[in-house]
This record gives C-alpha cells, sequence and structure tokens, in this order.
C-alpha cells in the first residue's frame, strides 16, 4: 500500500492545474467573484489585478470533489486544497504546498521561451502534436507546424486520436501576437477564430458528470482507487487539451502534465521526508525502465495442435503480466499508480525515489523467482537505472536519462537471475520428463498425464474466455474477496498477491452486487468508451484499455469453432498459405534520445529587457538551425502514450474493417504489431498501416515504420515463422542503406514480402505492376511467364558476379543494369504488342525507367521485379488449379 502521506500529495499534483479546463468551459465560474477563492491567485506586481485566476476554478473543483466522496469529506486536515491550488502564491509554509509547487515548474519546463498574452487566448488554442515536432537531421527544419488535435474526448476513432490540419479544423494564423513581438508572421500560431468555449464545456461537462456518476454508486471509494479512477478519466478527457497556451508551441497535453507533475511531486516528497539532504545538483528520483526478455519467444513458441487457441491468450497474458508487475513494484515501494509514466509492449517505466532502490531490488527477485519457477528462466526481467537531478528537469535533459537507463538495462540483462543463484538454483528441476513433451509448446515441464503442460492449458482458457470477455477484475489476494463473489474465470498471479478475473458481457451486472474491496475494474476496448453512468461499478478503482481483441465470432468454420490456422490458410485467395506481419516504429530509440532538440533564438528588446524566444532563429556557420535538447518527462510521456494508442488502441480498429475480415491481431501495442491472417490481406493492411501512421505523425519525416511479412504452410511451426518474419523485418530495415539511399543513416522505412526487401514507395509501384499483369492474364499471359524467366537469370548471374568480385548484392544489381537481359526485352514487348506503341511505352518506362504514373521508383525495377511478378502468380493459383483440373 501507499505511503500513508502520499495520496494526498499525488492528488494535489493530478489536480493543480485542472482549473484551466474549468475556465475554459466556464464552469466554477462564481469563485471569480470570491475573495476566498481569489485569494488563490497570485497579484500582478505592475497593475494589482490578479492572475492565473485557473487557480480559483481548481480549488473550486476541489470542494466540488471532497462533497462527493467519503475519503476526502471525512479527512481531519483538509490542506491538500491549499496545496493544490495555491501552487502559484508561492507559499513556502508547509512542505507540502513547496513539493507540488516544484512538482509544477519541474514538469511545466518542458514550456520554451515565447510567452504571450492576447485577448482569449486560452479559448482559442489547440494541441500542437509533439509527433510534428520531432526532427532527426532531415532537410525540414521543423520551426513550425500545420496540425492541430480537434478538441474531443480521447478514443480509438481517427477523428479522436488523429490531429488535422489547422485549415481543416477552422484555425487561422494569429494575426497580432502581443505587445513585444515585432514580427508575429514570421512563426505560425494557429487559433480559432472563435472562442472553442462551446467545445471545452463539453468536456468538462463530461467529466463531471462521469465523476458524479462514480461517487452515486461508490460514495466510499477509498482514496487509493479514487486516484486511479481519477487519472483514467483526465485521460479521456483532457488527452487533447492543450496545457499551456500562451506559448509558441502548445504541445503538451493538461493530462500529461497534471501526471507528470503527479509523479514528480510523489518520489520528491519521499525523498524529502525519508531520504539523504540533497541540492538541485544531486538526484533526487531514479528513473526505472523495467523490460521483459523473452517474451516473442514465450508467445510464438507453439506447435500447430491447438495453438491458434491459446495464442491470443498467450499475447494477452504477456499484456496482463506486465501490467501486474508494474503494480507489484509500486505496491512493495509504497507508491501510488502515478508513479508508472509507461507501461506497454513489454516494457514499462517508473519514476521513484533514491533511497527505494534495495526494495526495487528485492521486488524484482521476486517477480523473476515466480518467473524462473513458472516458465524455467525463458522469460526474464531486466532493470535499468538512471539518476534523475533537478537540473535535468529544468534544462529539458531528461533524454539523456532515458539513454542511461536503456543502457543500463543492457548491462543488466548479461545478468539475468544473479539474485537467486543460490545452491537450489543448480539443482534438477522435479517436474521435468525428458520422455514426453507438451505437443502444444514442447515444454518437458509436465505436472500431469493429461496431455498439454499446466501452462498452456491455463493459456488456452484465457483465449477461450476472451471471447465474450469485457471487464478485467484485478483483486488483490491480500484483500478480503467482495462479497456475493460470482465469478470462476480467474487468472491468478499467486506469488505477486493477483487474482485477475474475466467478466463476460452477461456477468457485467454482476459488478453492483459486490462489497468494497481491494482491486480494479478495467473496461475493455468499446466498454471503456462508454459513460460511466451507463455501466455498473464495482467499489474499487474503475479504469479503461484497449486491447487488440481476437474476434472469434468474426471467423467461423463449418462446425462452429474460431478459425484455426489451416483455416486462415484455406480461405487465402490463390495460394492456400497463412501469412505472417510483423511491423515496427524505425530509431524509436534515437527518436527518444535525440529527436527532442528544437530551434534556439534570440532574445528581443521589450521596455528595456530580453524577451526570451522572439527573435530570429539562431543558426550555425554552415546555415543549419542551432538547438537545444527540451526532451521534458512529459513530452517524453506524451510521445510514449501516443505511440501507444495508435498500436493499441486505433490498429485493432482498422482490423475491424470488411477488407481486412481474414486477418487477427496477436499483439498490438507500444511500437510494434503481429498480425497472422490469410496471406492476401496482409500486404494491403501493411500498406494501409503505413499510410496511416504516416498521417498519424503529420507527414513527419523522422517517424517512419518497416514491417516483414511470411506465407507459410497451415502446419509449420508458428515459432519459426514468427522468426522468419522477424528476419524479414530486419531486411526491411537495412535495404535503403544497402542501396546507398539512407545518407543520414537512418533512413529504413520498408517492407519485405517474398522474401525480397523493398522501400514503401516500391511496394506501392510493385502492386501496380502486379495489378497491370493480372489485367493482361487474358491477352498476354505469356508476358509474365517471359519476364518470370528474365528475373531469374538475372538472380543467377547476380549471385555469381557477387561470388567472383566480392561485391554486395545491391551493387550486383547495378551492375546489370544495362545487360541482356535489357535489349532482350525490348525486343519481346516489341514483338508481343506489335503496334500498340501506348503498351510498348508504358512497359519500357517501367521496365527500364522505374516510371510509373510519372513517379521514379527508389530501387531500379529489375532488382525487385519478381515480387510483383510472384504476388501475381500466387493469386492466381486457385484458378490455375481449376483450369487444370
Amino acid at each position: 500500500m501507499p505511503h500513508s502521506e502520499t495520496p494526498l500529495i499525488v492528488l494535489a499534483g493530478l489536480l493543480h492545474d485542472t482549473g484551466k479546463l474549468f475556465e475554459r468551459a466556464g464552469i466554477f465560474n462564481e469563485a471569480r467573484q470570491d475573495e476566498t477563492y481569489l485569494g488563490f491567485c497570485p497579484t500582478d506586481h505592475k497593475g494589482g489585478w490578479k492572475t492565473h485566476l485557473h487557480a480559483a476554478h481548481t480549488r473550486a473543483f476541489c470542494d466540488w470533489l471532497e462533497q462527493r466522496f467519503d475519503c476526502l469529506r471525512n479527512l481531519a486536515d483538509r490542506s491538500w486544497k491549499d496545496w493544490c491550488a495555491g501552487h502559484h502564491r508561492h507559499d513556502e509554509r508547509a512542505l507540502e504546498a513547496t513539493v507540488i509547487r516544484e512538482a509544477d515548474r519541474l514538469s511545466a519546463s518542458e514550456r520554451e521561451e515565447g510567452e504571450y498574452y492576447a485577448r482569449d487566448i486560452h479559448r482559442r488554442t489547440l494541441l500542437e502534436p509533439v509527433l510534428e515536432r520531432i526532427w532527426l537531421g532531415s532537410d525540414r527544419e521543423g520551426l513550425a507546424t500545420r496540425c492541430r488535435y480537434p478538441l474531443t474526448r480521447l478514443s480509438v476513432e481517427k477523428g479522436h486520436c488523429f490531429p488535422s490540419e489547422g485549415s481543416q479544423l477552422g484555425l487561422e494564423v494569429l494575426e497580432n501576437a502581443a505587445d513585444g513581438v515585432d514580427d508575429p508572421k514570421s512563426w505560425k500560431h494557429l487559433l480559432s477564430p472563435t472562442s472553442l468555449t462551446n467545445e471545452y464545456r463539453q468536456l468538462a461537462e463530461n467529466l463531471l458528470e462521469e465523476i458524479e456518476a462514480v461517487s452515486s454508486q461508490c460514495p466510499d471509494m477509498d482514496l487509493a482507487a479514487l486516484l486511479v479512477t481519477l487519472a483514467s478519466l483526465f485521460e479521456k478527457y483532457t488527452a487533447t487539451v492543450p496545457s499551456a497556451t500562451n506559448v509558441r508551441h502548445p504541445d503538451i497535453s493538461l493530462f500529461d502534465h497534471t501526471r507528470s507533475t503527479a509523479a514528480i511531486a510523489q518520489a520528491l516528497y519521499l525523498h524529502k521526508v525519508h531520504g539523504p539532504a540533497s541540492t538541485s545538483k544531486e538526484p533526487a528520483w531514479l528513473l526505472v525502465c523495467g523490460d521483459f526478455s523473452g517474451i516473442q519467444k514465450f508467445i510464438y513458441n507453439l506447435t500447430n495442435r491447438g495453438a491458434a487457441k491459446g495464442l491470443r491468450g498467450r499475447s494477452f497474458f504477456v499484456q496482463l503480466f506486465c501490467r501486474v508487475c508494474a503494480d507489484h513494484f509500486l505496491r512493495e515501494l509504497g507508491l501510488t499508480r502515478d508513479g508508472l509514466l509507461y507501461n506497454s509492449g513489454g516494457k514499462f517505466y517508473l519514476l521513484i525515489p533514491p533511497h527505494l532502490k534495495p526494495k526495487l531490488l528485492e521486488a524484482r527477485a521476486q517477480i523473476n523467482g515466480f518467473l524462473l519457477e513458472r516458465y524455467g528462466g525463458n522469460v526474464s526481467l531486466g532493470l535499468g537505472l538512471a539518476r534523475v537531478t533537478a537540473d535535468m528537469f529544468e534544462k529539458g535533459r531528461m533524454d539523456s536519462a532515458w539513454k542511461e537507463a536503456a543502457e543500463d538495462l543492457e548491462r543488466d540483462r548479461t545478468n539475468c537471475f544473479k539474485e537467486l543463484f543460490t545452491r537450489d538454483f543448480f539443482e534438477p528441476e522435479k517436474d521435468f520428463d525428458p520422455s514426453h513433451s507438451c505437443p502444444v509448446c514442447g515444454s518437458r515441464r509436465l505436472n500431469d498425464d493429461e496431455g498439454s503442460c499446466g501452462s498452456c492449458k491455463k493459456l488456452e482458457n484465457l483465449g477461450i474466455w476472451l471471447k465474450d470477455t469485457e471487464t478485467l477484475l484485478f483483486v488483490r489476494e491480500n484483500a478480503s474477496k467482495p462479497k456475493g463473489y460470482p465469478f470462476h474465470r480467474v487468472l491468478s498471479f499467486e506469488e505477486l498477491k493477483t487474482n485477475i478475473f474475466f467478466i463476460p458481457r452477461d456477468g457485467l451486472d454482476a459488478l453492483r452486487t459486490l462489497g468494497k474491496f481491494d482491486g480494479e475494474c478495467i473496461f475493455l476496448n468499446e466498454r471503456g468508451t462508454e459513460h460511466l453512468s451507463s455501466l455498473p461499478l464495482p467499489n474499487c478503482a474503475i479504469s479503461t484499455m484497449t486491447i487488440g481483441k481476437w474476434e472469434a465470432g468474426r471467423q467461423v468454420n463449418e462446425e462452429g469453432e474460431p478459425w484455426d490456422f489451416k483455416d486462415f490458410a484455406h480461405h487465402a485467395k490463390g495460394l492456400k498459405r497463412l501469412g505472417i506481419l510483423r511491423m515496427d516504429v524505425d530509431n524509436l530509440g534515437e527518436i527518444f534520445i535525440n529527436g527532442l532538440k528544437f530551434a534556439r533564438r534570440h532574445p528581443i528588446k521589450v521596455d528595456g529587457k530580453n524577451k526570451e524566444g522572439w527573435g530570429d532563429v539562431i543558426r550555425e556557420t554552415d546555415n543549419r538551425v542551432k538547438r537545444e535538447s527540451m526532451a521534458s518527462i512529459s513530452r517524453m510521456v506524451t510521445l510514449s502514450r501516443q505511440l501507444n494508442h495508435f498500436f493499441s488502441g486505433y490498429v485493432p480498429w482498422i482490423l475491424e474493417k470488411e477488407e481486412f475480415n481474414r486477418c487477427q491481431i496477436i499483439y498490438a501495442g507500444g511500437d510494434d504489431l503481429f498480425v497472422i491472417g490469410s496471406w492476401d490481406q496482409l500486404p494491403p493492411l501493411a500498406q494501409f498501416i503505413r499510410r496511416e501512421f504516416q498521417d498519424f505523425c503529420c507527414g513527419n519525416p523522422a517517424f517512419t515504420i518497416s514491417g516483414g511479412m511470411t506465407l507459410q504452410r497451415e502446419k509449420y511451426p508458428l515459432y519459426k515463422g514468427s522468426q522468419r518474419a522477424g528476419l524479414a523485418e530486419k531486411e526491411a530495415k537495412e535495404v535503403r542503406k544497402a542501396w546507398g539511399k539512407a545518407p543520414g543513416g537512418l533512413e529504413k522505412s520498408a517492407f519485405c514480402f517474398l522474401g525480397i526487401p523493398v522501400t514503401w514507395e516500391d511496394m506501392e509501384a510493385a502492386e501496380v505492376i502486379r495489378e497491370l499483369l493480372e489485367e493482361e492474364q487474358a491477352d498476354n499471359r505469356g508476358l509474365a511467364a517471359y519476364l518470370a524467366q528474365v528475373t531469374a537469370t538475372n538472380k543467377v548471374l547476380v549471385q555469381a558476379i557477387s561470388g567472383r568480385k566480392g561485391l554486395p548484392p545491391a551493387k550486383a544489381w547495378q551492375e546489370i543494369a544495362y545487360g541482356p537481359w535489357r535489349w532482350r526485352t525490348a525486343y519481346q514487348l516489341k514483338r508481343r504488342y506489335g503496334d500498340k506503341k501506348e503498351k510498348i511505352e508504358k512497359w519500357s518506362q517501367i521496365l527500364f525507367a522505374g516510371e510509373l504514373d510519372k513517379r521514379k521508383t527508389i530501387l531500379p525495377v529489375h532488382s525487385w521485379l519478381e515480387l510483383p511478378l510472384r504476388w501475381a502468380d500466387y493469386l492466381q493459383r486457385d484458378k490455375k488449379q481449376k483450369g487444370e483440373k
């Protein structure tokens, strides 16, 4: 459980700027006429008027909230409201107030110089995408952005989570920023020409209504549960609300600013109270990076007997286990959930005080002991630690902490299970049976004679439960079970003191009957988007979660059972094969470490004083923009959250489209995905995801995605197919470099299909060629056969040249660019098309000039021509077989 004094500190940090939402919405306006509330607003030193009026709205909201929950209403000391609302007064009378003020300042270090004041600016500004501002050395200077987020609640729908062009949102360039800005047109701050009060009011009212729904059903909810519930609701309603509006770049959401403040405040307070004395240059925080090794092998280490039933269960188990482990760390350390900065893709980040490091390592030993006992060492947890000082927050140097944690994690991975190296560690396993193996995963750790191992049985059950699960109920084992406990689908983590119950749609009403207990109710996917007033709420923490759910009812065989691998293969168009697709974001580590460097500017004189951030851009001697790191904690958690939302939330929504109805997500989250399906639907799916990801990142060239895809027979082991898809993805990431098309060394952005890596641009060209070949099947079937023969001959020639001259394949392909195949092909085109000059010209442009629709291919067409040829051939296989019959 959290330290007794920390929950109120966290609450104050989480709520300290919520008044911005209510001020812009015109809610709690009566506070602006009340001297008590206005007392929390500082006074301008010139005119004597009140500034930062949102503080009055914050305090009014605190009073409103207090009246709805017993855990707040019954407190003997209600000073938390003063800490929360008074952080702008520089009130140093209480340590807690000082901590909130310092945490707010450190979290807000992302606000670059360039503040200005314009009438009603706080109601006319939309959130700027930090995704668009990332810069990795491209020709694009990135000084101005053109996109903004719509002011709406967060959901998986494109209109709710994608940024849009300012013009599409009705925004205009501000004509007159403020006094002291000499040339406001030299920068582009997009603003709404009219007030957005109605949009803000809708968000704020819905937020208050959902909090009211929780309080009406659970007025005696405890404080720890209330913190989790409020954080979930704030993400839903303030993730697209800008935190600061009077700055050049309003790119941090209110949610990300407040949750970062809460995390900083929690660790800072515990450090000040329980840790050694320190200065601003000494670490008061530890950034902890936790990462699970062996997850991919664990998920995909399957034979094909019963594999499809357990596959989705295995993938979802990993997501749940990572969440359980992160919570276990926080509980063992006495911290609230707000100490968790990020958790997805088998990786999590925590912010803790340094003096808790020994407890952190003890908790890691517990988890690794559980993993060793349950999975024989195939999965392990590594930790990377980085010390963080106040100076690092203030100077936007959190990128160095991210890098240090990553490097420490790599070192730690070489010593996994080191805490467990005792005599017992080297004893033979008691349940190891060398004469039998599990038919599903191949394990020889069997504990009965019923066939598959106990782990596979549980995971297969988990996959079955997911068919109709809409809610998860986490129950802590050290708490008494709630009264009226009707649920039986349970996944137990006894060593970590947690049970997870899977609640089907017809069991939701039973949630109302449960008594108060220590746990969390998580509404999944569509359920999580519903208004809480329409849902039965148990008396515990309430949150939501998006998962790539296996839609078992979407694909059913003749026996009424969900498709197995053979069904996906059987329903493929053309060649009957199962497809495996893997994709992930390129250069993500580089983005976090070096991507958050923004332009520096000269100051300008205003009333004899320097006003920072408004002058011309400072340039290097070679005329490049001079940049400085602005990698604040708020920006980094914003970036992580938004990328994860694309993969875990939006990508599953894509697969609901009819054109991808023979695909299923196995995993999507963090920055990567794994999909299986009938092979013919996967290439267009990969291309669609790539295009959507470009839109999501505002077309920023710093963000690219690569993928690899393989085809396999239905009985081919999945883990082998997964490895092959991973190798294909790796080949894709290397293809631009191999051809000298990556001058900066970071350019990847490619796809590998049928063993042939190509850039995405060339993948689109390959699709055009494939369509042309299919169109000509009736009139000119011999052309495809001839081109296939040419391609096969060229491949042999390239291999010979590579071996004889020691050239890499790309150089060898370039050597034969003007070889005999060229004039022979020209002759064949003339012979086959005769006087159809337009056909000859079209194919000549494609094959010799690498030009389609006036667009040049990146790589020479003859080097990857095999791809569209085989693609077209595989799609026609069933027609050929029927014709043979």
